[in-house]
C-alpha cells in the first residue's frame, strides 16, 4: 500500500449487485467487477480497497439501495 496515494472508487448500486470501478491518483480507471450486496460482501470490498492506498474517496450512483450501504459505513 502506498500511503501517499488516493484511491477513487465509483459504485453503481443495484438491488442484487454493486459494480465497482477505481483509479489510483490520476491512473486509468480499472473495473473491479460486480460484488454482492450483503454486509459481508461490502466489508470484503472495503478491506480490498483500503489495502490499495492511504486515502479512499467513494462516489456512488444514487438509488434506493444506498441506504443499506450508508448504514454499513
Amino acid at each position: 500500500m502506498n500511503n501517499n496515494c488516493t484511491l477513487y472508487v465509483g459504485l453503481d448500486v443495484h438491488q442484487e449487485s454493486i459494480t465497482v470501478a477505481y483509479a489510483i491518483n490520476s491512473e486509468p480507471v480499472e473495473l473491479m467487477g460486480k460484488i454482492g450486496t450483503t454486509p459481508t460482501d461490502i466489508e470484503r470490498l472495503c478491506k480490498r480497497l483500503t489495502s490499495k492506498a492511504g486515502r479512499v474517496q467513494v462516489v456512488y450512483e444514487a438509488s434506493r439501495q444506498i441506504k443499506q450501504l450508508v448504514q454499513l459505513s
